[in-house]
């Protein structure tokens, strides 16, 4: 399951991205190292964890963005992009995994999952007190399988896949700045438009030209 759901570096940032959005993130960093087998990092501003939310989120089959309404999950107004927990187990199976996560109105916490082993959730110095968000850090993808890191690409041809997929991302919001650094280069800065619809065409022309 880890390997249909991550298949490339590309594809655990589309999981990671995804989850700042639903996060309600304005702003996104992506950081990659070795066309993302080395280091793949995603920062965001959005609502952050808490200690519990992280446990919950590295389970398999869980999720943390289910709001609960009356006691009971809703399972009827679902309107993320997808459950937060249902890549992060994947990719923690197969990489080394670190979650930093801070809420307004809480302490930081952080868990880690390298190659399925759970080690937190623990106290985490994690950006200033009433600061907000979470840091996804993957490192080494693909370690605990060796037998897919030989269908990995060059490094050149990850990065390429990755700008795309953060570019497609990028386009269809326009009201989130996105930043990415490739081997410490930054390859795009895209600063947020203000409005959703008006934004729209100001993006789509600073990615496409």
């Amino acid at each position: 399951a880890a390997g249909e759901v991550v298949e490339r570096p590309a594809a655990a940032v589309k999981e990671l991205v995804e989850n700042a959005m639903d996060a309600g993130a304005t702003r996104i960093a992506i950081s990659v190292a070795g066309g993302g087998g080395d280091l793949l990092v995603v920062e965001d501003d959005g609502i952050g964890m808490t200690a519990a939310d992280l446990t919950l989120a590295i389970e398999r089959h869980a999720t943390s963005k289910l709001p609960v309404v009356g006691g009971e999950d809703d399972l009827s107004h679902i309107v993320t992009m997808g459950f937060r927990g249902e890549a992060l187990p994947s990719i923690g199976a197969v990489a080394r995994l670190s979650l930093l996560s801070r809420r307004t109105d809480g302490d930081a916490a952080e868990i880690r999952v390298d190659g399925g082993a759970v080690t937190g959730p623990m106290p985490a110095a994690f950006r200033a007190s009433g600061q907000r968000g979470t840091r996804a850090e993957v490192r080494e993808l693909f370690y605990a399988t060796p037998a897919r890191l030989k269908f990995l690409k060059s490094a050149r041809s990850e990065d390429l896949a990755l700008t795309d997929m953060v570019k497609r991302l990028a386009m269809a919001r326009p009201d989130i700045g996105f930043t990415l650094t490739l081997e410490g280069r930054r390859a795009l800065d895209l600063a947020a438009e203000p409005d959703l619809m008006d934004g729209r065409l100001p993006r789509l022309s600073r990615i496409m030209g």
